[in-house]
Order: structure tokens, then sequence, then C-alpha cells
């Protein structure tokens, strides 16, 4: 397996162990304020930068397990030193149910103005009262993947017109050639919003891939005309992979856009920059959201 996709790959299981609730998190991480350990934060968001930044989270309750679909209130601090700087920002978390089972994780949006550490302070309603939880996350200057505003890489990425059989080009079992119909260039120059996804749905480490793209072939079919889409399949070579990873590839672009974690989903307006970016799985009424509000830009 080549080092870029080895790299990938552990980095796709740390989110799936994490989004679980069932992983390691910073022990002892600075603390605004004082809290009650029994709750404790499994962050799944590893590519925090400057700006607006979708952060996603679980919440684990170490005697009764996974909390979900509570009322969360979180938080921002700066961690100055010894000094804790807010809170700088408070927010509302949404629960987001996954088609996976009885799972899903928590998303709300915070902005950084400052590079380095930063805290974030949860309190959660649940059966045994107001409960808190606290994290610790660095924020970079520049993201591994593509700025929000930034236009990403012109990317050349495989056709369907290119090849007898669409397994040559992706791992869904259920592909969809009009997925695979424009380059990610094509799509960035078409002059209409965009959205692109990177996933491997037969050989996913966190088993999301096959349910987000199912997501956005039912959002193609409901956007026709006014959006592109594209899914990009993370392996070059998934053909001959045959269930073993150890041969891997990875696809050009994945190098190009610096994915560090599976799936990845982007919408880009009308001018090819990029207005929201996904890390891991990302719920229909999400990307709804943010589908209609590039489109109402677009008709403004």
């Amino acid at each position: 397996m080549s080092t870029n996709a080895g790299t990938l790959i552990a980095l796709s299981v740390g989110i799936l162990v994490l989004s679980a609730c069932t992983g390691e998190v910073d022990s002892d991480p600075p603390t605004p304020v004082s809290h009650t350990p029994s709750v404790r934060i499994a962050l799944a968001s590893t590519d925090l930068s400057l700006g607006l930044n979708r952060v996603a989270f679980g919440l684990m309750d170490v005697a009764e397990g996974p909390v979900r679909d509570a009322e969360v209130q979180l938080s921002s601090f700066f961690l100055n030193g010894d000094v804790n700087e807010g809170p700088i920002e408070t927010t509302t978390a949404v629960w987001r149910q996954w088609p996976l089972g009885d799972t899903g994780i928590y998303t709300t949006n915070l902005s950084f103005d400052r590079v380095g550490r930063w805290g974030i302070l949860t309190r959660i309603e649940t059966s045994n009262g107001v409960q808190s939880a606290t994290a610790s996350l660095d924020v970079k200057e520049q993201s591994f993947t593509p700025m929000i505003g930034s236009v990403p890489p012109m990317s050349t990425t495989k056709l369907a017109a290119d090849y007898d059989d669409l397994k040559e080009i992706t791992s869904d079992l259920q592909a969809d050639p009009e997925l695979y119909a424009i380059t990610v260039r094509q799509g960035l120059e078409a002059g209409i919003p965009l959205v692109v996804i990177f996933s491997t749905p037969s050989y996913c480490r966190t088993a999301t891939c096959g349910p987000q793209l199912e997501i956005i072939k039912i959002l193609k079919t409901e956007y026709a005309k006014r959006v592109n889409f594209v899914h990009v399949e993370l392996y070059e070579n998934p053909s001959q992979l045959e269930g073993d990873l150890s041969n891997a590839v990875l696809a050009n672009s994945v190098i190009e856009w610096g994915l560090p974690s599976e799936p990845w989903t982007f919408v880009m307006d009308s001018d090819g920059a990029i207005s929201a970016k996904f890390e891991g799985f990302v719920t229909r009424a999400e990307l709804d959201s943010e589908l209609l509000r590039v489109l109402k830009h677009v008709q403004s």
C-alpha cells in the first residue's frame, strides 16, 4: 500500500472510533471551568483552521454509554497559556441521526480568529440532569483541505465515457454513471453550483461512504440541471483491490485536495469557490440547507 493510502486509512479509522464515541480523547485538556467528568467529548473533526468551521463530535456518558439527541450548548475558549479567554462563542449543537442504526453525531459551526490551542465546553441536558464536558483542539492557519472561499484544485477526474466498466473507476456496486459524466475541473468551470463527494463505498473504514453516496444520488435527482454532482473514488485502482487494500493507490485528486480522512463532501458556488465542506457523514438536511443557500445567491 502506498504511504499516502496508509495515512488516509489510519486517520479514517480514527474518525470511526471518535464518531462512535469510543475512542481516546485528551484525558486532561486545559479546561475553562470545572466540570463533571462523567460525560466525555469525542471530537470527529480533524481539519480545523482560521475562520468558520463545522465541528462534529460525539458524547459518551461513562456510565450509560453514548449520549444521543440531547440538548447541547457548546462554548469555545482560547487557551492562552495560564489564561483561558472566553467564552468566545456560544452555540447550540444539533444531533444528526445517521442511517446506520441508532447512531449519529452532533454538529455546530464555530469561528476561530486565532491559531493555536482552543477549548470547547459542552453543557448537556441528560436524564441525570445537566452535565458538562470539555475537550481541547488545535486550530491551524491553513486547513489540509481547500479553505472555504477558495477555488479548489482543478482536478481532472475519471469519466464514465472513457471506461467500458464503471468498476474501473468506482467501488460503488450500484454506480450511477451520471456521477462520472463530468470531471471536477468541468464542474468548477460550469457556472452552476457543484457538489463533489470523495468516498470509497466498498472499502470505507468509517462505514459511512455508501450511505453518504446514496444521499448524493437522491440530491442529484432533486437538483437536476441546477447543481452538478461528481463522485470521486478514493482509490485509483478499485477493480484491482478485491477486498485487499494492501495494493491500494490513492487517486491523484485525493492527494491534490489534501484529504486526511473519509468521506469528504464539498459544496461549491457558481463561481467555483467552496461554500461549505463536510468531514465524515453529512445528512441530507445539512446538504439541502447549503444547496438552497447557494442557489438563492445565484438567483439573486
